[in-house]
């Protein structure tokens, strides 16, 4: 049976919602990610979040552990890292392999996309 990567993006992106108080901010905050995302890429988009909004960045780090969407990006025995300089260190080994980055590109592109619908509509 295949795993719908997709729910992992939703579930993340109600849990983002739902962990924080102003709604009005991170809204903001998730538009300005995915704008860095887009822009820049996830290197950058982590950095960001780093500086503006770690509970976000959490949950995206959350997401990338799923063990479903995991397997595609690190060994069994790695996991992305809520400390902030090893998660740069699991990120740098991930930007190794370009079909690896563009995935994980995409899916935290999605949660962030979904987290922001949500956000719209409270």
């Amino acid at each position: 049976m295949m795993h719908n990567l997709d729910f992992e993006c939703m579930k993340i992106a109600q849990e983002i919602l739902t962990s924080s108080t102003d709604k009005d901010k991170l809204e903001n905050n998730l538009r300005k990610a995915l704008g860095v995302l887009q822009e820049d890429g996830v290197y950058a988009m982590f950095l960001w979040l780093e500086d503006k909004d770690k509970t976000v960045r959490e949950k995206l780090t959350g997401l990338l552990n799923e063990p479903e969407i995991k397997r595609y990006l690190l060994n069994d025995s790695e996991r992305f890292d809520e400390d902030f300089a090893i998660l740069c260190k699991n990120l740098a080994e991930v930007a190794k392999d370009i079909d690896k980055l563009f995935f994980m590109k995409r899916i935290i592109e999605r949660a962030l996309i979904y987290a922001l619908y949500h956000a719209k509509i409270g």
